[in-house]
């Protein structure tokens, strides 16, 4: 048996899953939106790991999954970390859960996606430009991981390391409330799409409104698939810990928001249905 299990909040990671799974023929892909304990790793010989790199490492709900999913220790295992820029310690966060399974990483590699964090800036590189180099190198890995080559998964030089830590580690210490400054304006038709597509089951609806719960990943997939852009971000509504924290160890806090024109960003190859399925 082959699996693949991948995070995703705007499509790149279920994209890449997708192709590889192709290439391998016979794979089953499962979101990390499952109940690990559901969905075991017992039975396989192929087992896949894909994510995005959020603050530089792995995304917190994906190393949750990971820490409860029962694997095969004896599986071919690979890991394609999907960043904008910078990989940090992603696949080396893996690499130690695993670790602790008895398992090894015997293929790794990353695939430089477009950046998406909408709140803070616009989509960048541009998707027109980024997105053919992503499918390209995509299929390359796919072919390889189908002829079962090892690789070794890329780590983090000892400067991004220090880089990180000084760099990053702030905000994760804001992440609790890096959802209290969402809006839901006049324009929300109670469609629920928004609980329906989060990654991380953050959002209920409430007498028809959204209402976040604390639980978030930042990823944008309610933002980009709300069909009435009636999701907007204003710190100035948002907790006083994140008004406090505009310093010179989180200056991006000082730029939070969501202007009504700013493009957003979801994979060309994914929509919103598809990631309403990835509830299943």
């Amino acid at each position: 048996m082959k699996r693949i299990y991948y995070f995703t909040g705007t499509g790149n990671s279920m994209r890449a899953a997708r192709v590889i799974a192709k290439a391998l023929g016979d794979t089953e892909i499962v979101s990390m939106r499952m109940d690990p304990k559901d969905v075991p790793a017992t039975d396989c010989d192929v087992i896949g790991f894909i994510y995005p790199v959020y603050h530089w490492t792995m995304p917190a709900p994906a190393v949750s999954f990971v820490e409860q999913l029962e694997i095969n220790p004896d599986a071919y295992i690979f890991v394609v970390a999907m960043p904008s820029f910078i990989c940090g310690i992603a696949c080396e966060r893996l690499a130690q859960i695993l670790e602790n399974k008895g398992a090894v990483i015997n293929y790794g590699d990353l695939v430089n996606s477009v950046a998406n964090y909408a709140i803070v800036y616009p989509p960048f590189p541009s998707p027109k430009l980024r997105v053919p180099k992503t499918e390209k190198k995509l299929k390359r890995i796919a072919e390889e991981i189908a002829s079962g080559k090892e690789k070794a998964y890329p780590r983090a030089s000892s400067f991004i390391k220090r880089r990180r830590d000084k760099v990053m580690v702030p905000y994760l210490e804001l992440q609790k409330y890096a959802d209290n400054p969402f809006t839901i304006s006049k324009d929300c038709v109670s469609c629920g799409i928004c609980s329906k597509v989060c990654p991380c089951d953050n959002i209920q609806l409430i007498e028809g409104r959204p209402a976040f719960q604390h639980h978030c990943a930042n990823c944008m997939a309610c933002v980009v698939s709300c069909p009435k852009r009636a999701i907007g971000y204003e710190i100035k509504q948002g907790d006083r810990a994140l008004l406090n924290a505009m310093s010179s160890k989180t200056p991006l806090v000082k730029v939070m928001g969501l202007p009504k024109k700013r493009k957003l960003y979801r994979n060309p190859y994914i929509n919103t249905a598809d990631l309403i399925k990835n509830r299943e």
